[in-house]
């Protein structure tokens, strides 16, 4: 019976933990979101990328930027995790 428990209470715990695995993401407001899209859309429309394609890769940068950063830590991050997120979003520099 302590088995059970003991069980029951680990699987719990990671249970919880998978669900909040994504809680850095809802540490971005809808602002910050916006910001953060058409900077970066501005950014690859000046190298001379279409629209399009800025807004599907940058689309991408923000889901796995904001799923592993808050916006805080994002704003810090080096120029290889940022070329890391990009290759992630296969964007090749």
């Amino acid at each position: 019976m302590k088995n059970q428990i003991s069980t029951l209470a680990v699987v719990a715990v990671l249970l919880l933990t998978a669900c909040n695995s994504n809680s850095r993401s809802k540490s971005w407001t809808a602002d910050q979101e916006k910001q953060w899209k058409t900077e970066c859309i501005q950014m690859l429309v000046d190298k001379g990328v279409t629209d399009a394609v800025a807004e599907d890769h940058c689309d991408c940068m923000y889901h796995k930027t904001s799923d592993a950063y808050t916006p805080t830590e994002a704003a810090a991050l080096t120029i290889e995790q940022e070329r890391e997120l990009w290759r992630e979003c296969d964007y090749s520099w």
